[in-house]
């Protein structure tokens, strides 16, 4: 039986309707900050994510990702007569190196070829072979980006990463597990706030969603189309719906290469 299967057998489908989303923050790797005073009730958060991970074959499935290419499409909706309104593929290659976690991201935007990443150290962005830098959008949000492509591709294995905090905030009115993840300063966007739902008997979520910098207004997604590939399993669709649970938006990964053989200096400034 296929890691695919096996989940398909503890958990149903990987549907997952949820009550918060926003664009992901990523954590990064490093210096844990300092933890929040845990609760006894946080064990329990521990026990839910460290299930979800058991399901997909251990962290040890996670660390045989060493680099992976793969297109991140979004697809923009109209959700009034529900048409594909436009669509932009980024091509990304990410690998763990000596100097830590490194990614490349490249885009047409009309004309222009924008490429960006960061090498474990520094982070870079490039249009149309002239060198960005502070004060241009796509270097200032290059690390971010960077941390994101890994994030994405890396749950839930990352919600173990340094700096990540799983709180338990008990049961909803049906009886789903309610687990709250918070990070520590420095590890993505510290401000952000992910919340996942579990039911008893089922290893992965049927909610997960996020509400971005603590605002007030909320969105709703749902994940689909799981897929595996030499093993490693992946969500294929992260579809985000409006308040009328029309869609609006779609993520959509495919092309998905494990282990490619990676050239270091990819990841450096053009």
């Amino acid at each position: 039986m296929t890691k695919l299967q096996r989940i398909s057998a503890v958990a149903a489908t990987v549907l997952v309707a949820a009550a918060w989303a926003a664009p992901a923050s990523p954590p990064d790797a490093g210096r844990a900050p300092a933890a929040p005073p845990a609760t006894a009730g946080d064990d329990t958060a521990e026990a839910l994510v460290d299930a979800w991970i058991d399901a997909l074959g251990g962290m040890e499935t996670y660390w045989k990702l060493r680099s992976a290419s793969y297109t991140l499409t979004t697809e923009i909706w109209d959700p009034e007569s529900g048409r594909l309104r436009r669509t932009r593929p980024r091509y990304v290659t990410i690998a763990r190196l000596e100097t830590g976690q490194a990614a490349r991201i490249e885009r047409w935007e009309g004309n222009d070829f924008i490429q960006h990443g960061f090498d474990g150290v520094q982070q870079w962005a490039a249009m149309n072979g002239e060198t960005l830098g502070p004060g241009d959008k796509d270097y200032d949000e290059a690390r971010y980006v960077s941390g994101d492509v890994f994030y994405w591709i890396g749950l839930p294995f990352k919600l173990k990463d340094p700096g990540v905090f799983l709180h338990y905030d008990g049961t909803d009115e049906a009886g789903r597990h309610l687990v709250r993840v918070t990070f520590g300063e420095g590890v993505g966007d510290h401000s952000d706030t992910w919340f996942y739902v579990f039911e008893d008997g089922r290893a992965m979520p049927v909610s997960i969603g996020y509400r971005e910098e603590g605002r007030p207004s909320v969105s709703r997604t749902y994940w689909e189309d799981v897929r595996e590939v030499d093993g490693y399993v992946f969500t294929g669709r992260r579809v985000h719906i409006d308040a009328d649970g029309r869609i609006w938006k779609v993520l959509v990964t495919s092309d998905f290469v494990l282990n490619p053989e990676v050239d270091p200096a990819i990841f450096s400034r053009p």
